[in-house]
């Protein structure tokens, strides 16, 4: 997927410069839903009818749940409100030709879709920015040579931007993509991003090693001019509801602490994890309620973000990059599979691996703040975390994508290493 040719974004400046996008215009953009009277009655109605399944649901009350589900299904609506639209997607008709009709349709125009997406809205660009400008800041002046090794590389699109700015400050780079299935696209990925490097004049390498392939060539190689850099990113919308297990997310931040301990480097922790940070999984409603919450405002920022004359270009996005992460099957499958490994999946660190946050930089987040247009947009930048180490992307007061950056403690490290057993 040519999914990074040209990194100016001429590409979607004819939506930019629209009268509705413009600062100038007098056009405002579409006035959200819950400003109605009537529909924030409709909308409280819906809302309390999911969480009236959530809990039929918690209650193994099967039949129950069934009937609530058809009733949220017949008050659903593709045009309507943030949480019409989630119902749609939550509870389809068992016949939905029209959500398979949307979705063949958009997957026609997919790589226009992807690069759309990716452009106009902060979600990937928010993440992949704060990690990148992160990993600048922490390299030291005397090393030549950064190494990433990337625990989800997809399309390599976090990449290109962080290429111009190692080859503006001529380092070599490395770039290692974990394996963790069969069905990889990794050969055009590394073709795409060789050649974008090529045309910098820099020197790239680009390749894929399974976990205990990596870890066994990393502890025989001597490190001492080079950096490296575990960034994991997921749960980013233009990833189309792509998931990992848990249990591989783990095993990638072990390998970090591990070798991190002996060479130096950071960890780049982020994406779409807010409904999962410090959740009790005994507890289907709160969960539920959490995800809700969370999507919701994620369709509003959408549909706040498209002049109301592009609203099929909103819904087909929608159909591709939102609606794939809501489902109350896959909600129920995941909170039942977190339930049952008993894993509480909180990004503080610092306590459960020994990690010791990084402190972002204010010029990182006058960076972010710049992008999403802090103060003119409903978009909000905050940093957070014990050691100032979390940057934040939040919608109003909901958060929706979250970045830190660790370095190991190695003094706990050491002592640990001994008894260091990589799960794989």
């Amino acid at each position: 997927m040519q999914v990074y040719e040209t990194f100016d974004h001429e590409l979607f400046s004819a939506l930019a410069t629209t009268p509705e996008n413009s600062s100038g215009s007098s056009v405002n953009f579409p006035v959200l839903s819950n400003d109605s009277g009537h529909v924030t009655i409709q909308t409280g109605i819906m809302k309390l009818l999911m969480m009236a399944y959530a809990e039929a649901v918690e209650m193994e009350q099967e039949e129950l749940a069934k009937v609530i589900a058809k009733c949220i299904s017949q008050k659903a609506n593709l045009n309507g409100s943030p949480l019409e639209r989630i119902a749609l997607n939550l509870f389809p008709p068992e016949e939905n030709q029209e959500k398979t009709y949307l979705f063949q349709e958009s997957l026609t125009n997919f790589n226009t879709a992807f690069k759309a997406f990716y452009d106009i809205f902060p979600y990937g660009r928010f993440a992949h920015l704060t990690a990148g400008s992160a990993i600048i800041e922490a390299v030291p002046a005397h090393v030549n040579l950064v190494h990433i090794v990337d625990f989800d590389i997809c399309e390599g699109i976090q990449w290109p931007p962080f290429i111009e700015a190692i080859a503006r400050i001529k380092k070599s780079l490395i770039i290692t993509s974990i394996k963790l299935d069969q069905d990889s696209q990794f050969d055009q990925t590394r073709w795409q991003l060789c050649n974008f490097a090529t045309s910098l004049g820099l020197n790239l390498k680009v390749q894929e090693m399974g976990m205990a392939q990596m870890v066994k060539k990393m502890d025989t190689r001597k490190l001492g001019s080079e950096f490296m850099v575990f960034n994991c990113m997921i749960g980013l919308l233009h990833n189309m509801g792509r998931r990992r297990k848990t249990t591989q997310v783990m095993d990638f931040l072990k390998i970090a602490r591990g070798l991190l301990a002996k060479h130096q480097g950071i960890i780049t922790f982020g994406g779409g994890l807010e409904v999962d940070r410090t959740i009790n999984y005994s507890d289907f409603s709160l969960f539920f309620s959490k995800n809700l919450a969370h999507y919701e405002a994620l369709f509003e920022s959408m549909e706040w973000g498209f002049p109301s004359y592009l609203n099929e270009a909103r819904i087909a996005m929608e159909t591709l990059f939102l609606a794939p992460f809501v489902s109350s099957k896959s909600w129920f499958e995941k909170w039942d599979e977190r339930r049952q490994e008993k894993v509480v999946f909180d990004v503080n660190f610092e306590k459960g691996f020994g990690l010791k946050g990084e402190r972002m930089s204010m010029e990182s987040c006058n960076e972010a703040m710049e992008m999403v247009k802090e103060g003119e947009t409903p978009y909000r930048i905050r940093i957070e975390g014990e050691n100032g180490n979390e940057m934040v992307l939040a919608w109003k007061e909901t958060s929706l994508v979250r970045v830190c950056v660790w370095k190991v403690m190695t003094e706990i490290c050491k002592k640990k290493l001994n008894q260091y057993v990589i799960s794989v």
